[in-house]
């Protein structure tokens, strides 16, 4: 009996021990089932995971459609306050977020959060969600904008409203009875395009929709009618003698200045004889008359007489106080001037340059009175009833060398034997300055030099047979 007893206690030891064993493995395999199954409902949805936020807002439980459908209208919102207006009156120019170029980045944000964890085996997912939940991760969005595409066009609008403002004017026609007409000044305005580019650029990146008011400054102008209407007066007269002149060489005189008649030169600009006078042509209506050559003889050739023009316009310019930027003797002194107070020409060589170096404009008035020829200067009178003279001081007397006589064996300058002709007559030579002296008010007040001279002697020619 007793061993019947103990067998069947073993019995029931093995059923209780085979029995727990099987009772553990099943409760161990339904809980990993259960993990497995928590696992997949925490991380196999559509829905954004706790804990992701976007520009701070909870984006748990949303689809990505939901999402996206939120965003873009918030981003939608948010660059429509990218707007700048300019204004002008009853005109307006409008810059937003298509002229900007500007974008939010929330799409690319929201598919990054939405990633998260989706990707892995579910261990591996689930803690990443678990993660997510118990930290978090925050995204913000991030706009992006090309401000500077606009620069141009902001530029292009202030130029637009910027004009220039216009100088009185007048004109000046020597045979009228009223000789000076003029036109009057008007104002202009400025728009500074670099300020106005800034204050737009500062709109757009505050994010709130604003307007610039563009309120030109004024820009007046530097010349005005009433300054001028008192710039019309005669300045200085010059006059040089025609006496032993031959017809042609008159008419060239009087052709050359009458090319001046009526003439302006601007303050600040530089007056050219050759320039304003002209090649000297027969087509132009130039006649030949006697001349310099290079040998320093007389010979007739087109303009000749155009030199009494220049050293005419030359003095009356040094008496009106003009700056005296060009200017030649002659190779010896002239019949109609004393020395030191001529001019010569050459066109497209020796040239007579002055500066007007006045606020205002001066005017030519040419004409011929008798035997004289003039060139009077008309504009704003020398203050102090200012005025100037010309002096010259003698330096040095060189007397003229004894000709040089040359057998003339071909017979091109004497005809006959026995006969002989001066080509070039011998000269005295001189050295001296020439100065200005300016008065006001009946007193001299400078003495200014205003050039040097230097009439080498000239040895003459004498030809012979």
């Amino acid at each position: 009996m007793k061993k019947k007893h103990v067998l069947w206690i073993l019995l029931a030891a093995v059923i209780l021990f085979t029995g727990g064993t099987v009772y553990q493995s099943y409760r161990k395999k339904w809980a990993e089932e259960k993990r497995i199954a928590h696992m997949k409902e925490t991380v196999e949805h559509d829905t954004f995971y706790e804990g992701t936020y976007l520009d701070n807002t909870a984006l748990k439980g949303l689809t990505l459609p939901e999402a996206k459908k939120q965003f873009s209208q918030k981003a939608s919102e948010r660059l429509a306050n990218l707007k700048v207006d300019l204004t002008y009156r009853d005109r307006s120019w409008s810059f937003g977020q298509t002229e900007i170029d500007a974008r939010v980045n929330w799409e690319d944000m929201l598919n990054e959060l939405y990633q998260l964890g989706r990707e892995g085996k579910l261990e591996e997912r689930y803690r990443q969600v678990e993660k997510i939940r118990k930290e978090g991760v925050h995204k913000e969005t991030e706009l992006t904008m090309n401000i500077p595409r606009i620069h141009d066009a902001v530029l292009s609008i202030a130029k637009e409203l910027t004009i220039a403002p216009v100088n009185a004017d007048m004109q000046f026609t020597p045979e009228k009875e009223n000789q000076f007409t003029f036109t009057s000044e008007k104002s202009g305005q400025a728009v500074d395009g670099e300020a106005l580019y800034q204050s737009a650029e500062r709109i757009l990146q505050s994010g709130k929709p604003g307007t610039v008011t563009m309120d030109p400054v004024p820009v007046e102008p530097a010349v005005r009618k009433a300054d001028l209407q008192k710039a019309t007066q005669r300045i200085v007269s010059f006059g040089t003698d025609l006496k032993s002149s031959s017809a042609n060489r008159i008419h060239n005189i009087e052709l050359s200045l009458g090319k001046l008649n009526g003439l302006k030169v601007n303050p600040g600009e530089v007056f050219s004889f050759n320039k304003s006078v002209g090649p000297r042509t027969g087509a132009r209506g130039f006649r030949t008359a006697p001349v310099i050559t290079a040998d320093k003889s007389m010979k007739d050739d087109f303009g000749g007489g155009v030199c009494q023009a220049s050293s005419t316009v030359f003095n009356s310019a040094a008496l009106a106080g003009m700056k005296i930027v060009e200017r030649y003797h002659h190779s010896f002194p002239v019949s109609y001037l004393p020395p030191g107070m001529d001019a010569t020409v050459s066109y497209g060589s020796a040239d007579l340059k002055f500066r007007n170096n006045r606020k205002t404009p001066i005017f030519f008035h040419t004409y011929r009175k008798g035997n004289l020829v003039y060139v009077d200067l008309y504009g704003e009178p020398i203050p102090n009833s200012g005025s100037y003279k010309l002096v010259t001081d003698l330096l040095e007397t060189i007397p003229a060398p004894e000709p040089k006589k040359v057998l003339d064996t071909k017979g091109k300058y004497v005809a006959a034997s026995g006969g002989q002709k001066v080509h070039v007559k011998s000269r005295t030579g001189y050295r001296l300055n020439t100065y200005r002296v300016k008065y006001e008010n009946g007193k001299q007040i400078s003495t200014e030099l205003l050039c040097k001279n230097f009439y080498r002697p000239i040895q003459g020619i004498i030809y012979y047979r």
